[in-house]
């Protein structure tokens, strides 16, 4: 068993950060507690993957929260500019970076008829949906009053 000499101020977990920044040729799932520097992590290995010649836009980064998606677009930005990479910087709103249900939607949005979606389709905001889960909850509730035993069952 090979053991690695890290430096004395060096994280326990060096070796990983360092995986993330420089294995550019696998895709990574990073998981681990809040500060533990993941979006460093990750603006490392964008600003990397960029130079190296990869298209800013086909780039996916995902995150939970929006309030993770907006600081890691702005600290990718930035690395960019710093790191003189203008026109990635300037794409950077075209790649797909931000929440999972961003992703899934963008990716829908992509390939409706892939997805069994018809193309145009819209999604529902949050408002949206609970108004329609009532309009259809009421509706259900009226048929049921109507009939507690309608022929085929409840569905509609």
């Amino acid at each position: 068993m090979t053991s690695i000499e890290l430096p004395f101020d060096a994280p326990l977990d060096q070796p990983a950060r360092a995986r993330i920044a420089d294995d550019l040729t696998t895709n990574l799932f990073v998981e681990a507690g809040a500060g533990a520097g993941k979006t460093s992590s990750l603006v490392s290995r964008i600003v990397a993957l960029v130079r190296s010649g990869v298209d800013i836009g086909a780039i996916a980064a995902i995150t939970f929260t929006e309030k993770a998606a907006a600081e890691l677009r702005h600290r990718v930005r930035g690395a960019l500019v710093d790191a003189g990479e203008h026109d990635a910087a300037a794409r950077l709103d075209h790649a797909p970076m931000g929440t999972l249900h961003a992703f899934a939607r963008r990716l829908l949005n992509d390939f409706p008829v892939a997805a069994g979606l018809p193309p145009g389709f819209t999604v529902l905001d949050e408002l949206e949906s609970h108004l329609a889960f009532e309009e259809r909850w009421e509706a259900l509730v009226d048929r049921l009053l109507e009939d507690p035993t309608p022929p085929g069952g409840v569905a509609d």
